[in-house]
């Protein structure tokens, strides 16, 4: 049992930001490396670095792992606490006969290790990520977020605790990493998931489409695909969108690619980060390109105006215009220009002096052929003497 253990000890530290607010609640302070509470005490979790998964309890002088703040919170011993994180995972109960009185192992109640690299937090998230989505079960249409959102699941499931799992996907479909969408609209990833170049797929597999659109968020996907019955894909956020876009292209040469901004645009504010990503995407593709006519993205737009508004929306989308060129501003004045265009002019008059007054025998040409020297002797013979009769 005790692999099995470590195993889900690994998907509870892939899963620690989701799992730590589950169970204290939203944190009063948060930074990249550590979140804080202020209830009973001073509390912190490590969010990043070697020992990500452990926690502190600095007035009681306590802390530990997964398992240990899981007991602390909600009682009982470690299988109580190994029992509530299968559920809250979406892993299935363990069988009686593992559910054994022996002592959890020592590898399990000890902080993750200081020589972890990335590419084993990778390996590890997709672990996670495989056995989370393998014992979800279907999405329920009626879950409170593709209520509010009035989208269909469109094949993501859902785990017990009514949280959507949506699986982040390469190319060739293997899961990498999964974003957890709860009720409410928090959304979470994987810690240690590699979200970068993976995307999630709604519709029909990319290679057999005539046309492939792709966007920022699942929501915003769903909306889409319902729209269009086109397949989508949803990078997640506007920083993946330009990465996922070249990969696309390049497995899908053939396919008519169509990028669909995040209509950023706010009052007070110059910049539209959607759209400059979403214009960077499709320059690097040469795709066409449509933004929502009023500011949000294409689920905003089908609440405020229909989905019959997201269709024509898409259908309008249009190629960029080509970049206009670009010159250099002058780096002097009007009077070092005058000089300066002086200085070019004599230089000129002089190489045309030069030019005329030159000795034609000192140049190295040679006297160009005139029409007949080409003749047979024969012929330039007649010729001359048909000049002197």
């Amino acid at each position: 049992m005790g692999r099995e253990l470590e195993e889900l000890r690994h998907a509870l530290i892939a899963s620690w930001p989701s799992l730590v607010e589950e169970l204290l609640g939203k944190p009063s302070r948060r930074t990249a490396r550590q979140w804080r509470w202020n209830r009973r005490g001073s509390l912190s979790a490590v969010m990043s670095g070697a020992k990500v998964g452990t926690w502190f309890d600095h007035a009681a002088g306590s802390g530990g792992g997964p398992f240990e703040l899981i007991a602390r919170e909600r009682g009982g011993d470690w299988r109580d606490a190994a029992d509530w994180a299968r559920a809250w995972l979406g892993l299935p109960a363990w069988a009686p006969a593992e559910r054994t009185p022996t002592p959890v192992p020592e590898i399990v109640l000890a902080p993750p290790a200081n020589d972890v690299d990335p590419d084993e937090q990778h390996r590890i998230a997709r672990r996670a990520a495989q056995a989370q989505w393998e014992h979800a079960g279907p999405a329920d249409p009626d879950q409170a977020y593709l209520r509010r959102k009035g989208v269909q699941p469109f094949g993501i499931r859902m785990d017990m605790g009514a949280t959507l799992i949506i699986p982040l996907i390469d190319l060739d479909g293997t899961i990498h990493s999964i974003q957890r969408i709860y009720e409410d609209g928090t959304k979470r990833y994987l810690s240690g998931g590699a979200k970068a170049d993976h995307f999630a797929l709604i519709g029909e597999p990319l290679e057999s489409a005539p046309a492939i659109l792709l966007c920022e968020g699942w929501a915003t996907g769903a909306t889409a695909h319902a729209a269009t019955d086109l397949p989508v894909v949803a990078a997640m956020d506007a920083g993946n969108l330009v990465r996922v876009a070249p990969l696309v292209q390049a497995r899908c040469p053939e396919a008519t690619l169509v990028i669909l901004a995040d209509n950023d645009l706010k009052p007070g504010r110059d910049s539209n980060p959607g759209v400059a990503a979403a214009t960077a995407a499709a320059r690097a593709t040469q795709s066409l390109i449509a933004i929502p006519p009023i500011p949000g993205d294409f689920n905003d737009l089908a609440a405020a105006c229909g989905i019959d508004a997201v269709r024509d929306a898409i259908w309008a989308a249009a190629p960029l215009a080509p970049l206009r060129p670009t010159y250099p501003l002058a780096i002097l004045d009007l009077t070092s220009i005058r000089a300066t265009l002086d200085d070019q002019v004599a230089e000129f008059m002089a190489d045309v002096a030069a030019h005329w007054m030159a000795d034609p025998l000192d140049a190295d040409w040679e006297p160009v052929a005139p029409p007949w020297a080409s003749a047979t002797p024969e012929g330039g013979a007649e010729q001359r003497e048909a000049a002197c009769s």
